[in-house]
């Protein structure tokens, strides 16, 4: 694993925050969202920001353990957003159908 200088330490440790910022505001989206699916991308992006979390944080401390960890999560995150979107769509398939 490369050396982790000071300046890169301090590239990352801004990287960090500015992630935090993004799933503060994804959060958001997700609370107030005005659509179902709107609330899942919000969900689904929170994820992702936090499997690139984990990783920054696994080279900044140099546990190589924690790259499995966000390999974990991302394929739960994929998991989550097919049973999800499967839900999505069979709620628009009985709204739809009711309608009729």
């Amino acid at each position: 694993m490369a050396e982790c200088t000071p300046m890169l330490r301090a590239v990352l440790t801004a990287v960090l925050c500015l992630l935090a910022l993004g799933i503060l505001l994804c959060l958001i989206r997700a609370i107030r969202g005005p659509r179902y699916t709107d609330r899942v991308i919000a969900l689904n992006e929170i994820c992702t920001l936090v499997i690139f979390v984990i990783c920054i944080l696994s080279y900044l401390l140099g546990k190589a353990y924690l790259v499995d960890v966000a390999i974990l999560y991302g394929l739960l995150n994929l998991l989550a957003v097919a049973v999800l979107s499967r839900v999505t769509v069979e709620r628009h398939r009985n709204r739809k159908e009711g309608k009729k």
